[in-house]
Protein backbone atom coordinates (compact mmCIF):
# COMPACT_ATOMS: atom_id res chain seq x y z
CA UNK A 1 0.00 0.00 0.00
CA UNK A 2 2.65 2.46 0.63
CA UNK A 3 4.15 2.05 -2.81
CA UNK A 4 0.38 2.89 -4.26
CA UNK A 5 -0.03 6.00 -1.85
CA UNK A 6 3.74 7.39 -3.07
CA UNK A 7 2.35 6.65 -6.62
CA UNK A 8 -0.86 8.73 -5.70
CA UNK A 9 1.30 11.55 -3.67
CA UNK A 10 4.41 12.06 -5.80
CA UNK A 11 6.00 11.41 -2.55
CA UNK A 12 8.53 8.63 -1.43
CA UNK A 13 10.05 8.20 2.04
CA UNK A 14 13.26 6.81 2.60
CA UNK A 15 12.92 4.04 3.11
CA UNK A 16 11.56 3.12 0.00
CA UNK A 17 15.45 3.88 -1.43
CA UNK A 18 15.04 6.83 -3.44
CA UNK A 19 17.15 7.17 -6.16
CA UNK A 20 17.93 10.06 -8.35
CA UNK A 21 20.57 11.44 -11.12
CA UNK A 22 23.25 13.66 -9.68
CA UNK A 23 22.65 16.24 -12.07
CA UNK A 24 18.82 16.66 -10.63
CA UNK A 25 20.12 16.25 -7.20
CA UNK A 26 22.12 19.18 -7.87
CA UNK A 27 19.55 20.90 -9.82
CA UNK A 28 17.03 20.97 -6.92
CA UNK A 29 19.65 22.23 -4.37
CA UNK A 30 21.07 18.86 -2.90
CA UNK A 31 19.48 17.05 -0.08
CA UNK A 32 17.54 19.39 2.76
CA UNK A 33 19.63 20.39 5.66
CA UNK A 34 16.27 19.56 8.17
CA UNK A 35 16.32 16.28 10.96
CA UNK A 36 13.41 15.15 9.77
CA UNK A 37 10.75 15.51 6.78
CA UNK A 38 14.02 15.31 4.62
CA UNK A 39 13.27 12.57 2.47
CA UNK A 40 9.41 14.18 1.74
CA UNK A 41 11.19 17.63 1.12
CA UNK A 42 13.10 16.09 -1.21
CA UNK A 43 10.01 14.42 -3.61
CA UNK A 44 8.39 17.60 -3.37
CA UNK A 45 11.11 18.94 -4.79
CA UNK A 46 11.59 16.20 -7.34
CA UNK A 47 8.15 16.84 -7.93
CA UNK A 48 8.76 20.22 -9.94
CA UNK A 49 10.63 17.95 -12.43
CA UNK A 50 8.54 14.76 -12.68
CA UNK A 51 6.77 12.39 -10.93
CA UNK A 52 8.77 9.42 -9.32
CA UNK A 53 8.62 5.94 -10.99
CA UNK A 54 7.82 3.33 -8.70
CA UNK A 55 9.90 0.30 -9.39
CA UNK A 56 8.99 -3.25 -8.27
CA UNK A 57 12.21 -4.49 -6.78
CA UNK A 58 12.08 -4.40 -3.21
CA UNK A 59 14.42 -3.23 -0.64
CA UNK A 60 15.06 -4.33 2.56
CA UNK A 61 14.85 -1.56 5.52
CA UNK A 62 14.60 -1.30 9.39
CA UNK A 63 11.13 -3.10 10.86
CA UNK A 64 12.03 -1.87 14.54
CA UNK A 65 9.78 1.31 14.67
CA UNK A 66 6.61 -0.65 13.83
CA UNK A 67 7.73 -3.56 15.60
CA UNK A 68 8.25 -1.44 19.29
CA UNK A 69 5.20 0.75 18.31
CA UNK A 70 2.43 -1.35 16.71
CA UNK A 71 1.62 -1.16 13.09
CA UNK A 72 -1.40 1.57 13.52
CA UNK A 73 0.00 3.67 15.97
CA UNK A 74 2.82 3.95 13.62
CA UNK A 75 0.88 4.53 10.76
CA UNK A 76 -1.00 7.12 12.90
CA UNK A 77 2.49 9.01 13.86
CA UNK A 78 3.84 9.35 10.34
CA UNK A 79 0.28 10.36 8.74
CA UNK A 80 0.44 13.10 11.61
CA UNK A 81 3.46 14.22 10.85
CA UNK A 82 3.06 14.46 6.93
CA UNK A 83 0.06 16.49 7.65
CA UNK A 84 1.68 19.00 10.11
CA UNK A 85 4.65 19.04 8.23
CA UNK A 86 2.15 20.05 5.10
CA UNK A 87 0.70 22.68 7.87
CA UNK A 88 3.91 24.05 8.07
CA UNK A 89 5.27 22.97 11.35
CA UNK A 90 8.71 22.99 11.81
CA UNK A 91 11.23 20.17 11.08
CA UNK A 92 12.87 20.49 15.03
CA UNK A 93 9.24 20.21 16.68
CA UNK A 94 8.14 17.31 14.28
CA UNK A 95 12.04 15.17 15.79
CA UNK A 96 11.03 15.88 18.96
CA UNK A 97 7.35 14.16 18.75
CA UNK A 98 8.99 11.66 16.42
CA UNK A 99 11.74 10.64 19.42
CA UNK A 100 9.07 11.20 21.88
CA UNK A 101 7.45 7.76 21.12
Amino acid sequence: MINQRSQLMGIATGDQAIFIKKSVFEQIGGYPDQPLMEDVELCKRLKRIARPACLKSKVTTSARRWQQHGTWRTIFLMWHLRFDYWRGVSPNVLKQRYYKQ
